[in-house]
């Protein structure tokens, strides 16, 4: 007697069919007919009774249906419990930035701590430059950067799920959008506030690659440390900004995102993990990921 014999026992007693029951458990209807007399010939007795439209089960057949399901909820409870005291022992460290991941990673989340309470979960919230250097020295299992910098690390696996064009970010009432298309000469006098290059050397360099293809040079005033250091400076008036155009959600604001013309040149995030992991945790994190990727594909176009 083995634990198939059971469940396919149990599924002929619901259906009262035994092509039913093959069809639930994706065999054919013989496999599960031969199982059911190998149980049958284990118990010496009868447990069904067949006709050519129905099958029924027989008063022995009703006795054995009971302790059969009891067999079953109790191999299915220990399961769980084994799986629970497993995931008491597991944690995953997640590496992150905060502004391309705003819009996704808090419900992953959620979701993933409702589907896996007993896993420990470490959030550790980075800049570009901070991800890399941790990605390099293993500090965490799970990045979620930007797809540029996560391929210079060998030994990771890199998976990108979102890509976003830059915008000019400027306040709602600047000159610049006066016109119906924006005078890119102009912004040559423009103050410009941008994340350091230390710290977003990727952002950085595509920055200035956009202002090269649109035919000017940025005047930087300003290089901050946070993205709600630059919007915040911009809302004051202090200057303008290009960045990426999913920033837009990042925070309430009074500011104008448009983006340009040069939007072909885009900006990529990715998740990324070693190749060898063993961590049991990177698994569950990452099919909880591919599930809401899957339920959410306008939140990753």
């Amino acid at each position: 007697m083995d634990i198939k014999q059971l469940e396919y026992f149990i599924s002929i007693a619901k259906h009262n069919n035994f092509t039913a029951a093959a069809q639930e458990f994706y065999v054919s209807q013989p496999s599960v007919s031969h199982q059911i007399k190998n149980l049958e010939q284990e118990l010496n007795t009868e447990l069904l009774r067949r006709n050519t439209r129905r099958v029924e089960l027989t008063e022995a057949g009703e006795i054995f249906l009971e302790d059969a399901r009891r067999i079953i909820s109790i191999l299915e409870n220990s399961k769980r419990k084994i799986h629970h005291n497993r995931e008491k022992l597991l944690e995953v460290r997640i590496g992150y930035l905060a502004s391309p991941t705003k819009n996704f990673l808090p419900q992953i989340l959620s979701i993933f701590h409702e589907k896996h309470p007993d896993v420990k979960v470490r959030l550790s919230h980075k800049n570009a430059t901070q991800i890399i250097n941790d990605a390099r020295n293993d500090v965490c299992d799970i990045y979620c950067s930007l797809t540029e910098d996560m391929k210079q690390i060998p030994g990771l696996c890199v998976k990108s799920i979102q890509t976003d064009h830059y915008c000019l970010v400027t306040p709602k009432d600047h000159p610049v959008l006066q016109q119906m298309m924006i005078d890119y000469s102009k912004l040559a006098n423009e103050p410009f506030i941008v994340m350091k290059p230390t710290l977003a050397a990727t952002m950085y360099r595509q920055i200035l690659e956009i202002c090269q293809q649109l035919g000017f040079s940025p005047r930087i005033i300003k290089t901050c440390d946070l993205y709600e250091e630059i919007l915040y400076s911009i809302e004051s008036g202090i200057g303008v900004s290009i960045m990426p155009y999913r920033t837009k959600g990042y925070m309430n604001n009074n500011l104008a995102y448009t983006l340009l013309d040069a939007s072909q040149l885009s900006i990529s995030t990715s998740l990324a993990w070693k190749e060898d992991s063993e961590n049991l945790a990177v698994e569950l994190f990452l099919d909880v990921c591919k599930t809401y990727i899957q339920e959410h594909p306008d939140d990753f176009l």
